[in-house]
């Protein structure tokens, strides 16, 4: 009887696990819907992937003033440190995708590797378009300065195995409380929970969030472990209120599974209409990407929908 049950139950058991497994894939390719009409009365946040990355070099003064000028509602930027620990608003640990020296080269080595005053000499903005060749690699600070609690900073705290990091955390807790009413504008988060932990030691009115790492290499572990886990203990100490997953690994069901457990939800990177408008229907509480010239439109007609009916 056991044998029988097993013997006719694993096709079902199989199906049911290869479900779960490619969930948000049968969603984005099968179910979802790539039309506005539901999303009447809908309110997201529109968050600058890197600034305005797809619209001028990333992690620059012009990406931030562009995203400023568009009006979103937040900005996400990523922090490294340097050879004489300083730390500056940089995406990669090595220099050469972006960074050219005086003669047009690449720029070779890990950015701790070089001190600050080495780092402002490398253009990086050349790489996008020559016309961002003036641009150079801000520090923190200076971005902070810049943006000035106009809109929400998220700042990705970038993990490495180096001494210059192992008190990453503390100098940015002293660069955000440096800023005027910075707790209540500046958002810190990291894939590492070690991070965060030190922050809210620190200082527990600084907000932080949790970044999940996507379903790419190994979606089982990936997903559950960081949504079950992770968030577990920042529930248990109250302390999350967000969490930021790779757009590819949500669903409606999962989406309603994070809101179920308190958090609001922010899908990236997401940069076409098509797949934001899949990702609100799901039920996202935000978006961000390269791109929110896109979404500011996209926001735009959803608000005039809601006007047409009145």
């Amino acid at each position: 009887m056991t044998k029988k049950f097993l013997l006719y139950s694993a096709p079902f058991f199989i199906l049911f696990g290869a479900f779960s497994l490619f969930e948000p894939w049968f969603y984005r390719n099968l179910f979802a819907s790539t039309s506005i009409d539901r999303l009447e009365g809908k309110e997201f946040q529109i968050i600058a992937h890197k600034g305005a990355s797809g619209l001028a070099p990333e992690n620059t003064m012009a990406a931030f003033q562009k995203a400023l000028d568009l009006g979103v509602d937040q900005i996400e930027l990523d922090v490294r440190h340097t050879k004489d620990e300083e730390i500056i608003v940089f995406h990669d640990q090595r220099l050469d995708r972006v960074a050219r020296d005086t003669l047009g080269n690449p720029v070779t080595g890990d950015v701790h590797d070089y001190t600050l005053e080495e780092i402002k000499q490398f253009d990086v903005g050349s790489w996008y378009d020559s016309h961002y060749s003036d641009q150079r690699i801000p520090t923190l600070k200076e971005v902070l300065d810049f943006i000035n609690g106009q809109v929400t900073v998220l700042i990705e705290i970038k993990h490495m195995d180096h001494p210059h990091y192992d008190d990453f955390a503390e100098k940015l807790v002293e660069v955000v409380m440096s800023e005027d009413d910075g707790e209540s504008w500046i958002i810190l988060q990291s894939y590492e929970p070690e991070y965060l932990d030190i922050v809210h030691e620190l200082d527990s009115l600084i907000q932080t969030k949790a970044l999940i790492i996507g379903e790419d290499s190994a979606p089982l572990i990936a997903f559950y472990v960081e949504t079950r886990i992770h968030m577990g203990r920042a529930k248990e100490s109250n302390r999350m209120k967000a969490i930021n997953p790779q757009w590819e690994t949500l669903s409606p069901r999962r989406v309603f599974q994070m809101h179920a457990k308190g958090y609001q939800v922010h899908a990236y990177p997401v940069n076409t209409r098509e797949d934001m408008i899949k990702m609100l229907n799901a039920g996202v509480d935000g978006i961000i990407t390269d791109y929110p010239n896109v979404a500011i439109q996209l926001r735009n007609e959803i608000r005039r929908l809601g006007q047409e009916t009145q």
